[in-house]
This record gives C-alpha cells, structure tokens and sequence, in this order.
C-alpha cells in the first residue's frame, strides 16, 4: 500500500492508439468515422493514471493538493500556451468578424478550462460548423481539468470516511454517472456530450481498474486474451461507430471497457509488448501536442482554401501536427516537466496565472469589438452583411412555445385589420425563412394569415424532437387546437424535411444527430426518422381533412455558409463556385421525396417549389444582384425569400 505506481510504457502506447482515430475522424477519413472514440479512451487512462497516482500519495500521507496541481500545471499549460498564441496569430488574419468574436470566447473559455461549458452554452439552431472553431478540440481538456480540480478532494474524503467501502463507493458513484449520462442523451445531447457530469464516469472507469487490485493474469493467455479483446473493442469503435450512433452513453462503454481491459492486462502480454514498442511509445508521448495542433491546422487550413481539403492537404496538415508536436515536446513539454522543471513554483503559479490573464483578456477583447470588422474593406462587409439579412420578425414569431399559442400571440401574415384568417403556414426554420414572403404576398392581396411556425421544429402532429429541447409536440399540441378553431381554408406546410431522415447534415455542417420520436417510436435513434416522418405527416394530413394543403420542397442545402464563403473569396482573393448542382439537390433528397409522394397519393396536397426557380439552370443559384440569397448554408435571407416569392404565389391564386 501506499506504493508509487510504476512507468508502463504500453499505457503511452495506448495514448497513440487513441490519438490517430481522433485525428483521421477529425481530417473526415471513412475508415475512421467512428475515430472520435478516442477522447474516450483517453479520459478512461487518465482516470486511471491519476487514480493510481494520488490514491498511493494519500495512502503513504505524502499527498500534497498544490503539489497535485503543481504537476497539473507543468504537465498542460506549457503546450495549451503555445498553440494558444498560434491560434491569437492565425485567427485575425482568416477569421471573419463574426468567427473571430465567437473564438474570443472560446480562448477566455479554454483559457479557464470551461470551454466544454461554452460549446454547450453557444451550440445554437443557427450556430456555424465545427470547421469554424479553431479551439473546439479543447471541450475534453477542460473535462479532464474539472475532474482533476475535484476528484482528489472526493477521494481523500471517501478515504477518511469509508476506506474499506472505496471501491464499492467508486463502483457506486461510476454506475450512477453513467446513469446520469444515458438520461442527459435522451432530453439534452449537446449536454450529455459536453458537460463533465455526464463523462465523468469514463474517468471513473480507470479509476475502478487502480482501486480494483484485480489479480493479475497468472499467465499470458488470459493476458493476451484481455488485451485482445480490449483492442477488438477499441477498432471496432472506430470502424462501426460514425455520428449516427447515439453518443456518448450506454454506446461509450465499448472503447470504455475496451480501454479498461487493455490497462488490466498488464505489460506482459503480447498486445501490450507491442503497445511498448518504440514507435508507439513515442507517439503516445507527443500524443498531448499532437492533440492541441492537429485540430487547429485543420480549422484554419480549411478557412484559407475556402473548400473541401483534398487527401493530399489533410495527410499534410496531419504530418505538420505532428511535426509540431515532436518540436513541442522535446522543447516546451519536457523542460518544465517533473521536480526538476524550470522555474521554481511559485513563480510558475505567477507566470501561468499572467499569461491566463492576458489569454482571458484578448478574448474578451474580440468579444467586446465584435471580432473587429475594420479590418475588412466595404465589399467583403457587404457581403458578410447577408449573414444578417433574416426574418426581421424571427425573435417575435418563430420561438413562441404551446402558452404562447394559447394566448393569441401567434403572429400575423398581411392583413391586419382584424380579419379572420383564410391561411395559415406552420413549419420550421424553413417557413420562418419564407415568412416575408408570404407576408408580401398576403398583404398585395389583402388577405390574413397565420403563422404557426416555430425553429427547429418539423410541422409534424405528436411528434417531438429529441436531440435538442425545443418543445416540438407541445407546440404541435396548442397549433392543432388553432388550426381546428380556425376558419383557414388553406393550409401550408414548410420545413426543410430531410433533415428530419436518418440522411446526415449536409457538407461543411456540422454533424448533428436530429432525432425525432412518437409514440410508436421503440429505440430512439436516428435510424427511426423516416417512419416518425411518415407517421407524423399523416396525422398532420389526416387532421386537416377536406382543407386545402400546399406542402413547400425543401430549399436546397449549400453546404457552405453561403455569405461568410463570399465574403472570405472576396478577402482573400479567390474566386470559388460553391452552388449545387439540380441532379446532387435530388439526389439527396430521394428518401424525403419517397415520404412525400407516398403521403400525396394518401391524402392529396399541392406542392410549392422554390427549387424551380433556384435551380432553373441545372446549378442552384446562391447570389443574386451582388447579394447571398442564403444567410448561411441551408436558409434562405430575406432577399433569397423575395427571389423565390413567386413559387408561392399559386397559394393565392
């Protein structure tokens, strides 16, 4: 008892067997779709490690809490400086504004080791892809700092009051964040992802294996069976997993586990010994750097060639990460490691507590100037100024909950006299982006609408989404009660419907899991969507009856956010063709389609097609008179919402 751990150098091997997934399935290679498992191997070894450490200092009564975070400090600020100060270099030169004001929260976040806060806390409807946030990769950084602020307060307190019930008590505590964390993936993903209550059982994982005093495999078969199986699990992750999978919950125990068994096999089995080779050691050494560079290399090499990366560039990008990373570790990493580290530590403190200082008010800084948008001529800030050319009434309308629809505080389309209204338009984003347009239309003919539209929300009956809350079914709920008091003879249904399939978002988006649910719905998950859709679509049809039904086709999907990539062209003097072509547009939108016409020959309904006129030369347009028609990559701007108004005007006629 009371023993230091030993070195084992196939636990650095390990870390590069979790490292390379990460960075493959960051890079978007297929064969690693499932490579973000990664992370989680990685927070299951520091678990164990620190678990291992500290529970034998506390043991021996040689444990020192600032000693503790002396090593913390040693071990992670030095690198995290750095390619904090390449990302302070690199951001004003190939952000625009808004980017740049979104990484200047980002950096006082990471900075403070909160940023897992502050992705939860922006992940918004309409926020911008993951290829935008140079330090999104720091989420997992600040987990495992949280978990090193408190856990060894938490074990010093299991041992003082229940040291021969430590492991139960961890077992204990381990089972019920995973607990936690499979009920935060059913009412709040970016939640369950993010947040360190929900992922603190993967650390406790490792920490079960230090405590568990497992004997050890007598001999090497069951080693070698452990270890075996422990990577089996680990690959088939990477391999089987992708962003359909539910993640992280119940499905993060199979790297979890599989990084566990790994550890327990020990260093004398045959996976293990090649976990110790040399090659792989040194990878897991540079592992930390390789971690903090590849991702933003990736991000900005991105932003520079405003477009798909090709092989070649990733394999680049990827090869300089982990050139960087060797310069960094020999170089930064290791001098400050260990007792015998440069600077003593209270001037490390002081120093570390100086530069967070200065890192926390730069961002502030960015925040404060709006990403300073004086550094762009007028042309590019034209240009960026479509990203705000939305639905002036969005705030006022399109974010009402079921009370509010009760209340009468839906909003009104045209006319506004008083008049009953003869239509009414339910829907998502989608409907929220064309309501201008309907508004105009209403209002030259003098006719009243309703909008029942609400973001995120498909204008399906008893059907709630689940990846996010944003309250689907109890506003379908208080809609239905309107529609059926109302006198509207028609009935518009807008939304952008494959995004309600189990199809993923489309190009440069990022990679949410939309999930929606009835109460037909057996397993949630992403693979259910289509039948949902169907079921939801029907009740919907089947409640409006004998109404007139105009159902509006999915705008199409650029894949770029269509004002920032012109804007970026213009600023760094390129010239780029990011429109779609007609046949990739109904490609994609077969599944949906399918749905669609199954439903038309059911209950009979009119089709309004904005595509016939943003796609009427075989490539879908995405600029008009010098101006986006998209205020990002798949929601048509106010301008765009004028350009196709004639697509629905047949509703009027």
């Amino acid at each position: 008892m009371g023993k230091p751990p030993e070195y084992r150098a196939d636990i650095d091997g390990l870390r590069a067997l979790a490292i390379l997934p990460v960075m493959c399935f960051h890079a978007g290679f297929a064969f690693a779709r499932g490579g973000f498992v990664g992370v989680d191997v990685f927070f299951v070894i520091s678990g164990y490690l620190i678990t291992s450490l500290i529970h034998a200092e506390m043991v021996a009564g040689r444990f020192s809490l600032v000693g503790f975070y002396e090593r913390r400090v040693r071990r992670l600020f030095p690198a995290l400086f750095v390619v904090l100060l390449f990302c302070v270099v690199m951001a004003p030169w190939l952000l625009l504004p808004q980017d740049l004001r979104y990484f200047g929260g980002s950096l006082f976040s990471t900075a403070l080791f909160s940023s897992n806060i502050f992705f939860w806390l922006e992940t918004g409807y309409f926020d911008m892809a993951a290829e935008s946030r140079p330090l999104l990769h720091t989420w997992s950084l600040a987990v495992e700092e949280q978990f090193y602020l408190l856990f060894p307060l938490f074990l010093a307190l299991l041992l003082r009051y229940v040291p021969r019930q430590l492991l139960a008590a961890m077992v204990v505590c381990t089972v019920l964040f995973l607990a936690a964390g499979e009920w935060a993936l059913g009412h709040s993903e970016y939640a369950s992802f993010y947040l360190a209550p929900f992922r603190a059982w993967e650390l406790g994982i490792g920490a079960i294996v230090a405590l568990a005093h497992f004997p050890k495999p007598r001999s090497s078969l069951p080693a070698d069976l452990s270890a075996a199986v422990g990577i089996a699990f680990i690959f088939g992750s990477v391999v089987m997993f992708s962003w359909r999978t539910t993640f992280p919950g119940l499905n993060a125990l199979l790297p979890c586990v599989g990084a566990a068994l790994v550890i327990w096999a020990g260093s004398g089995s045959l996976v293990n010994r090649i976990l110790a080779s040399r090659l792989l050691v040194f990878i897991g050494l540079i592992s930390y750097s390789m971690y903090l560079w590849h991702w933003p290399l990736l991000v900005f090499a991105r932003h520079y060639a405003i477009r798909d990366l090709t092989s070649v560039e990733l394999l680049a990008v990827l090869l300089a990460s982990v050139a960087l990373a060797v310069f960094t570790f020999h170089f930064i990493e290791r001098p400050f490691r260990g007792r015998n580290g440069i600077l003593e530590r209270g001037t490390l403190f002081a120093l570390s507590a100086a530069i967070t200082l200065g890192v926390c008010s730069l961002g502030l800084a960015a925040v404060a100037q709006s990403g300073w948008p004086q550094r762009f001529d007028a042309e590019t800030l034209r240009l960026l100024a479509g990203a705000e050319d939305r639905n002036p009434r969005q705030e006022a309308c399109s974010f009402l909950v079921g009370d509010d629809l009760r209340a009468g505080k839906a909003c009104r389309l045209g006319r506004l006299d008083g008049h009953a209204p003869s239509f009414i338009v339910l829907g998502d984003s989608q409907a929220d982006a064309l309501m201008p347009a309907f508004d105009r239309l209403a209002a030259e003919r003098g006719q009243t609408g309703l909008y029942l539209g609400k973001i995120g929300c498909p204008p399906l009956l008893d059907v709630e989404r689940v990846d996010m809350p944003f309250g689907c079914r109890e506003f379908s709920d208080a809609a239905r009660d309107l529609i059926l008091a109302s006198p509207a003879s028609r009935i518009v249904l807008a939304a952008r419907w494959s995004h309600y399939t189990r199809q993923p978002t489309f190009r440069h988006e990022e990679h949410v899991r939309v999930v929606i649910v009835d109460d037909a719905s057996g397993k949630r998950g992403v693979r259910g969507n289509e039948a949902v859709l169907a079921r939801g679509l029907d009740r919907m049809l089947g409640l409006l009856g004998s109404r007139q039904v105009y159902i509006v086709s999915t705008v199409p999907e650029i894949g770029y956010d269509v004002p920032r990539t012109l804007a970026q062209s213009h600023h760094l003097g390129r010239s780029i063709d990011i429109r779609p072509t007609l046949e990739q547009y109904r490609q994609r939108q077969s599944g949906v389609e399918a749905i669609l016409a199954a439903a038309q020959r059911r209950h009979g309904f009119t089709r309004l097609d904005p595509v016939a006129v943003l796609c009427r030369t075989g490539r879908c347009e995405v600029e008009h008179d010098g101006r986006a028609l998209y205020f990002d990559g798949n929601h048509l701007s106010g301008h765009g919402a004028e350009f196709v108004q004639g697509a629905l005007e047949p509703m009027f006629q």
